[in-house]
């Protein structure tokens, strides 16, 4: 695909992709620090609230602790008899602020206000608010529990009372939780969160849901419970992930609570989703802006090179004018790129100068070729003319020696009468048929290789100087016959007749 595309696009399209993933990278990275700045912030902010909680509640808790402390005193003062006791535990104050106000003896006495129902061998040396304060040798404060009579949550406090240096009995007082789960129930974050009381071994004491009052962590977090401790937590409740901080309520003896907050984290994160969407929302601007102007850019910056495609586009499918040369506007590489464009069509040119030179030079030496050709041709003719006249002149000489022949015949029935003179005679003629045969079959040889080969006129030469030979004994032959035919008088007329032929 990338293949069809321009130089020019490509780059944008790197650009492009190296913006993106630029801006990519720092969302990711912003995202990341603005998670873990957002998680800190959070921490802080629970913590704080956290804090703040715990306070409220410490202060509830003392101030409550206060109150049975001052009735301790005065119960310590007055001493454990009834009407004191009536006198003490009967005052406004601790009933506005308590269930239930009551002192246990040393010797097994129990008076309250309320009165209430209690069993008539109700000892209260054997309950547990009881040894636990006299035990811690302070003020105690219970867990949270179910009250039977109140049918209400509540907690007891309870602080030994000691007269004239010893341990006479235990005040307690029994109060609700309504303030603390007020307070408790006020923390819900505009319905993105809880709070809720938790003691160390993860017993929730007081929750906004109250089927989850009393029992453990792992009931309100079934797919993984926190562990309670300091720090921010993470925990899962229904597919929503929730943080979570637990602040120890410091200040009060006995007491193991932890205030816990639970947020959701989509809450928490809400602003990094909108900075998230928006930093997605400048991205695609950035890079469309950055793509408008790289491709005015480029397309500025490409001009030179533009210029030098047309230049070799002219060249290539134009007249070919290598003498065009490009023009040099900088000292950048597009202005070193033109530089070797110009060297490398300056060779090109001189190379191509050589080449016209050199094929002037041959064109030249081609019609030399040409015209020594013609000449050749034209001496071939005429070597080829004079064979032929040469052949025409061997076929004469070959009808000539058979009229001879002839001739001889003639001679030789005319000379029947000298049959012992002519026998010699007849013998020489027929050595010079025989010879002129012998001739006849060169001569027509001599023919052949003549047309086949032209060139080989050394032969013929030779073959005239054979010609001549048998010329010359044809001659003597006519001589001896002459004589022969002087020598015989009127019966040589024969040889004599040969002889003029010869």
């Amino acid at each position: 695909m990338t293949k069809n595309l321009k130089f020019s696009h490509k780059i944008l399209l790197a650009a492009a992709l190296v913006v993106a993933v630029a801006f990519t990278c720092f969302i990711l990275f912003n995202d990341y620090r603005q998670r873990q700045t957002l998680r800190s912030n959070t921490e802080a902010s629970m913590q704080e609230l956290g804090s703040l909680t715990s306070s409220n509640i410490q202060t509830w808790l003392q101030s409550r602790m206060q109150l049975l402390q001052s009735l301790s005193q005065q119960v310590a003062i007055d001493g454990a008899s009834k009407e004191s006791l009536t006198r003490s535990l009967s005052l406004p104050v601790y009933g506005s602020n308590f269930l239930l106000t009551y002192f246990g003896g040393q010797d097994g006495y129990m008076q309250s206000v309320p009165l209430g129902n209690r069993a008539a061998d109700y000892d209260p040396r054997v309950r547990g608010w009881y040894k636990a304060a006299t035990g811690a040798g302070q003020t105690i404060v219970t867990e949270p529990y179910i009250s039977v009579s109140a049918n209400k949550l509540v907690i007891t406090l309870a602080t030994p009372v000691q007269h004239q240096g010893r341990l006479i009995g235990v005040n307690g007082v029994d109060t609700d939780l309504d303030s603390i789960s007020a307070i408790i129930n006020a923390l819900n974050f505009d319905g993105h969160g809880q709070a809720f009381i938790v003691n160390g071994a993860g017993k929730i004491l007081v929750h906004p849901q109250a089927d989850l009052v009393l029992k453990n962590l792992s009931d309100a977090y079934p797919q993984g419970a926190p562990q309670v401790g300091s720090g921010l937590k993470e925990a899962e409740l229904d597919g929503h992930k929730q943080f979570i901080t637990f602040t120890k309520v410091n200040g009060v003896p006995s007491a193991d609570w932890y205030v816990a907050l639970v947020l959701d984290q989509d809450f928490a994160f809400a602003t990094l989703s909108e900075l998230r969407t928006s930093a997605v929302v400048a991205t695609v601007i950035a890079v469309l802006i950055i793509i408008a102007l790289l491709g005015v850019l480029i397309r500025v910056l490409m001009e030179p090179l533009h210029v030098m495609g047309r230049a070799m586009h002219d060249i290539a499918e134009g007249e070919g004018d290598l003498t065009r040369r490009l023009r040099i506007h900088g000292q950048d590489e597009f202005g070193s790129l033109g530089q070797s464009f110009n060297r490398f069509v300056e060779r090109i040119h001189e190379s191509i100068r050589e080449v016209a030179s050199a094929t002037g030079q041959v064109n030249e030496v081609a019609l030399r070729v040409v015209s020594a050709s013609n000449a050749s041709i034209h001496n071939a003719d005429q070597q080829s003319s004079r064979t032929s006249s040469v052949a025409a002149a061997i076929n004469q000489l070959g009808a000539a020696a058979q009229e001879i022949a002839q001739n001889a015949a003639l001679a030789s029935q005319h000379s029947s009468d000298a049959r012992n003179l002519a026998e010699q005679g007849q013998q020489v003629v027929e050595q010079t048929i025989e010879v002129m045969n012998q001739l006849s079959a060169k001569i027509s040889d001599s023919c052949g290789n003549i047309e086949t080969l032209n060139a080989n006129t050394v032969n013929i030469g030779q073959i005239l100087e054979v010609i001549s030979g048998i010329s010359q004994q044809t001659n003597l032959l006519a001589l001896n016959a002459a004589i022969e035919a002087a020598r015989a008088g009127e019966a040589g007329r024969g040889f004599a007749v040969v002889a003029d032929e010869g």
